[in-house]
């Protein structure tokens, strides 16, 4: 019995291959890129600015209730064991290391979840990968902890006793709010430097 000549391409057609000039059923468009390919811009400083602006605005109701409530425990502890302590400083420590524990914790779970917080989300740009070039993609829980912790030292360091302590708080603050302004080809701050993280425009 004659059976027809084998299928010249049946080796690419087994393999999941389409056949050469053909385009499978389920093939994306050549010209058409897919959700992943997609590159994105780096975003502005404005952008990025205007978003840590409305993070901190819908953290800071939270921090000031509960160092509020943290200064008052702790001031009704050292009287009721008679000792003395100045509540508006310890409010102001409370203050800041509320601040940055809360918005440490808050910046890294919404990257980790969303690659946005909600500022960013509000101003349409995203944390990704400085690897991916341009493309969309999940980072390392561990280095956005480190990421929004670097962000958040000024304000545990102002909370700290001293002159010059000042001067170190001014130059972190330059290195990771202002270095991204300036900063090429990535417009990146230190705490993206060390995160491995940039930001880019997705609106």
């Amino acid at each position: 019995m004659n059976q027809p000549p084998p299928d010249p391409h049946w080796r690419a057609h087994a393999q999941g291959r389409p056949y050469p000039g053909r385009r499978g059923p389920t093939e994306p468009s050549e010209s058409v890129p897919g959700p992943k390919e997609r590159l994105y811009p780096l975003a502005s400083w404005r952008a990025r600015a205007l978003a840590r602006v409305i993070d901190a605005v819908v953290v800071a109701l939270p921090v000031l209730l509960v160092a509020l409530v943290l200064a008052l425990v702790w001031l009704g502890a050292r009287n009721l064991f008679g000792g003395s302590g100045d509540g508006v400083r310890s409010y102001g420590y409370f203050l800041a290391v509320t601040f940055f524990v809360l918005y440490t914790g808050y910046e890294a779970f919404a990257l980790a979840r969303w690659q946005q917080t909600l500022g960013k989300r509000m101003t349409g740009v995203r944390v990704a990968p400085v690897a991916g070039a341009g493309r969309l993609g999940a980072v390392p829980t561990a280095a956005l902890l480190v990421r929004a912790a670097i962000f958040g030292l000024p304000v545990l360091l102002s909370a700290l006793p001293g002159g010059p302590l000042w001067i170190v708080v001014a130059v972190v603050a330059v290195l990771t709010a202002g270095m991204a302004a300036w900063d090429r080809p990535n417009r990146q701050g230190i705490h993206d430097k060390i995160a491995g993280t940039v930001v880019l425009d997705v609106s």
